[in-house]
């Protein structure tokens, strides 16, 4: 049920979901990473003290995980940040951090760097580090280089003021340092990469839209070469033949038949192009499907012959080639395509096979798949589109390759 779920997943939200699993598990760690530490030190605090030490630790992820969430989505331009939750962040750090110090103490260690209180505290910070790191998500690389080192000089002048060894000032201090400069990598890094991944989502959107648009204007624009023509012929022909009426001239009905016969030419045309049966060559509209899917970052092969194909053969196997190259790019994630033209038993088979079928896509219920399954019906062809295992998904086309009318 999980695995089947997940293959139901597109790649970016698959991502999405990884990359915010990732990052929720570092701040839901926090309350285990509390306890682990309490629990190491040698002559430890008591049980009511390490219980109050874990539960602010627990309050603290769960405020860092609702600014993480929000700031995930800000940094996606998504939502607004959050900062109540920000400033609820900063309170909560500042009581963990007073707990740990409450509950292993603040004694000078006997040794520089040999102290179960005082190291156990200030290794919290390198927790600390990864869940105040979600505050940090909206701070610019320098201020975070400022901010970090005011929190670790701040660590270096407690432990020299409360007689501290050098040594260990400047050790723990070096350990606040890099801890949070590290939560902060890891957070930032993480939702960047996040972010650029729905940016080439979007832009992957852009240009499939951007394809059905091309293809719309392409449709406009033949429609306007012949109603264009044509309308212009039949309204100079219906003033002229107005013209000759008035003076009572037997050429006007000519003119008027001539007009009719515009008329109807001009509707034999329009519905060849709305149910594509105006010029269209196979290996141009195959070359156009390749160029367009890797465009999109589809690699996309091409596989056999179409020369000596019937006309009427090409024109509806390309249409089966533009239909299917916009169901690949509008409702698919695909990374690879692969388009095939073979020849058997006197007929000829178009087959598009691609990956990364969306979780609920199929082939029923489209109005452009029925279409294309007319139209091949109309030579006696067919038309097949099934959902193969995984995330893979074929269309084929049959059809005579002499392209009798059945």
């Amino acid at each position: 049920m999980v695995s089947r779920w997940w293959e139901e997943r597109s790649a970016l939200q698959r991502f999405d979901l990884y990359t915010r699993g990732t990052l929720y598990s570092m701040v839901v760690a926090e309350p285990l990473a509390a306890l682990f530490i309490a629990s190491a030190g040698t002559g430890g605090p008591s049980a009511p003290a390490v219980l109050t030490f874990v539960a602010v630790s627990a309050v603290h992820a769960g405020v860092a995980f609702m600014v993480l969430r929000a700031g995930i989505e800000w940094y996606l331009g998504r939502g607004v940040w959050p900062y109540r939750w920000t400033a609820g962040l900063l309170v909560a750090t500042v009581a963990v951090m007073g707990t740990a110090v409450a509950v292993f103490g603040w004694d000078a260690p006997a040794e520089p760097g040999v102290s179960d209180g005082v190291v156990t505290a200030f290794a919290f910070i390198l927790v600390l580090g990864f869940t105040v790191g979600a505050l940090t998500t909206r701070l610019a690389g320098p201020q975070l280089m400022v901010l970090a080192l005011v929190i670790s000089a701040a660590v270096v002048v407690a432990g020299m003021l409360s007689d501290w060894p050098q040594q260990s000032a400047f050790g723990t201090g070096f350990a606040a340092f890099f801890g949070y400069l590290g939560g902060w990598s890891a957070f930032r890094a993480s939702v960047w990469m996040l972010g650029i991944v729905f940016e080439l989502d979007r832009s992957r959107q852009v240009q499939a839209d951007l394809a059905v648009a091309e293809e719309r204007l392409r449709f406009a624009r033949d429609l306007h070469d012949i109603l264009g023509r044509n309308l212009s012929v039949i309204a100079v022909k219906s003033e002229l033949a107005a013209a000759l009426a008035r003076r009572g001239r037997d050429e006007s009905a000519e003119e008027m038949m001539a007009v009719r016969d515009i008329a109807q030419e001009s509707l034999r045309e329009v519905r060849e192009v709305v149910r594509g049966y105006r010029e269209v060559d196979l290996t141009t509209e195959l070359a156009g499907a390749r160029s367009v899917l890797r465009s999109a970052g589809v690699s996309t092969r091409v596989i056999g012959e179409v020369g000596g194909l019937p006309g009427d053969v090409q024109a509806v196997l390309g249409w089966v080639a533009r239909e299917g190259t916009t169901n690949v790019l509008r409702h698919s994630s695909a990374t690879t395509c692969v388009i095939t033209v073979a020849r058997d038993d006197g007929c000829v088979t178009l087959t598009m096979e691609n990956d990364g079928v969306r979780g609920g896509s199929g082939a029923s219920g489209g109005s452009g798949l029925s279409g294309l399954a007319e139209r091949l019906g109309e030579l006696g062809g067919s038309l097949a589109a099934d959902r193969l295992d995984g995330d893979r998904f074929r269309l084929a086309a049959r059809v005579p390759s002499s392209g009798v009318v059945v």
